[in-house]
């Protein structure tokens, strides 16, 4: 349709400089005629937006090159790609589009010239990617963007919490300033067992507005001194609490609190102004407006059968596959990092929300005791000029399916250097829970395949066995090498085994 598009506009007597019709010809089917997004403003608006305005090299980078993954306008945000336009529009003509969109709808910004974006062509020639949102503002942040609470001031207390402290009772062990105006607690995420407070001014119209508030594990949002939504317990993400708040136009004083005990973390908070339809997040971590309406669905292993669960499970990848085996002992292994990422006892997964609604966003494991092996792929090759990790050989490692035993346990299996990886987990309760996992190499690899195993702080670490964060791994058939804070295992021997102890 594109090819199409550029051929008739090559016969049509477009003059290069007539922004109106170019944009009407290539952009305005997403973006509107008006500006404000094709149907029903399901795609990006430019009317109004920071992003076309200011710095023209931003919006120059996302013509020419295309813009991939989550950006947010105006409080909203929006996960559609934009396919790169560099091929077919020349330089006049991206200028003239460009000029037309800062210029149009309420818009007031500079002309783009025709030498700007040569100059923006020739710097990022050798780019074959789509920009990323953070990418370009990395490089070219918006311009006058208005914080979404003024006056922010964040407070970190270091304790072990399982319900809300009494903050009036504890010393916080730092205080900061917020000049981003979001609430992120990310900074301090690297250890469990923290609790935190954020205090700032929202300025907001007059009448009824919707806050929304949701967290891993506890929070409480404070408005004018009253509280108006709270999570309680510990839990996982996906326990949405909404509340509507009268309102009179002017600042308000906002507080958040916010209590950490183990595993993952999460919060966001925001609010729907009165007659809007887009949600303000005050949070760096955007959450969802949807309020939990689902029901329980807990999946289950028979008593002497593993269940496998495909779908989205938050901490791995869009292709996760959850395997709950008898005795309370889970993993969710990754078929885009080929491995193994998370394991955890108890309680499998609640499949009520995406079977519910469809398959909508990612489901936590069901439990807080959840070990996290690794956040990138898992396989790589030795050589002797580099360490195992990261890859340095251009052959390929793909993931061939997975395969099950009669007793209905899994075996993964990878393709590496024309060779194949067959990677096999069973669970064990005695004398404690334990997976054990079987790897075992077919054929001859014209290279040394080696595994990542985790990734994290150490405890401990000896040729056969480690131990980090109450997780403790042994093997046989090998023996592992260590790298700054990786533990790599090379697939020499025909079968090597791994036992996690946790």
């Amino acid at each position: 349709m594109r090819k199409i598009l550029f051929l008739l506009s090559l016969a049509l007597p477009l003059a290069a400089q007539d922004g109106g019709q170019l944009y009407g010809l290539y952009c305005s089917a997403c973006h509107g005629a008006d500006g404000k997004g094709a149907t029903g403003g399901q795609f990006p608006p430019l009317a109004g937006s920071p992003w076309p305005m200011g710095n023209p090299d931003r919006g120059i980078k996302i013509v020419l090159h295309g813009l991939h993954q989550p950006v947010e306008v105006n409080g909203k945000t929006y996960n559609l790609e934009m396919p790169p336009q560099g091929a077919a529009l020349p330089d006049d003509q991206i200028a003239a589009i460009l000029t037309h969109v800062r210029s149009s709808w309420g818009n007031k910004a500079a002309a783009v010239s025709v030498d700007q974006v040569k100059k923006v062509r020739a710097a990022t020639m050798q780019r074959k990617e789509h920009w990323t949102a953070a990418e370009l503002l990395k490089q070219h942040p918006l311009e006058n963007a208005k914080p979404a609470l003024a006056n922010l001031i964040s407070h970190h207390y270091k304790g072990s919490f399982t319900s809300m402290p009494d903050f009036s009772k504890l010393k916080p062990d730092a205080v900061e300033e917020e000049p981003s105006g979001l609430i992120d607690y990310s900074s301090y995420a690297k250890t469990d067992h923290f609790a935190m407070t954020w205090e700032g001014d929202l300025e907001t119209p007059g009448g009824k507005h919707e806050f929304y508030l949701d967290s891993d594990d506890g929070s409480r949002l404070w408005v004018d001194g009253k509280v108006v939504a709270e999570i309680k317990t510990l839990g996982p993400v996906g326990r949405t609490v909404k509340k509507g708040v009268d309102l009179k136009a002017g600042t308000h004083k906002i507080r958040l609190e916010y209590f950490e005990f183990t595993a993952n973390e999460g919060l966001s908070v925001g609010v729907k102004f009165a007659k809007q339809r887009s949600i303000l997040w005050l949070s760096k971590e955007k959450g969802s407006s949807a309020v939990k309406t689902w029901p329980e669905i807990m999946l289950k292993p028979s008593a002497d059968r593993p269940i496998i669960y495909r779908n989205f499970i938050q901490g791995t990848t869009a292709r996760g596959i959850g395997v709950g085996f008898p005795g309370g002992i889970n993993i969710a292994y990754s078929a885009d990092h080929l491995s193994a990422e998370l394991l955890w006892t108890g309680d499998f997964i609640d499949a009520g929300h995406h079977w519910t609604d469809r398959g909508v966003g990612y489901e936590p494991p069901a439990s807080k005791k959840v070990f996290a092996l690794s956040k990138v792929g898992a396989f790589s090759f030795a050589s002797e000029s580099t360490t195992a990790w990261p890859a340095t050989s251009e052959i390929p490692v793909r993931f061939r399916g997975y395969q099950l035993s009669p007793e209905g346990n899994p075996t993964f299996l990878v393709d590496a250097a024309k060779a194949r990886v067959l990677d096999g987990y069973e669970a064990v309760t005695h004398p404690g829970p334990a997976m054990l996992r079987t790897l075992r190499v077919e054929g001859k690899p014209t290279q040394t395949i080696s595994l990542l195993v985790y990734e994290g702080n150490l405890q401990t670490k000896q040729p056969d066995r480690f131990s980090a964060e109450g997780l403790s791994v042994t093997v046989t058939g090998g023996q592992f090498r260590y790298s700054n804070n990786t533990v790599v295992l090379d697939l020499t021997a025909a079968q090597s085994q791994l036992r996690y102890n946790w």
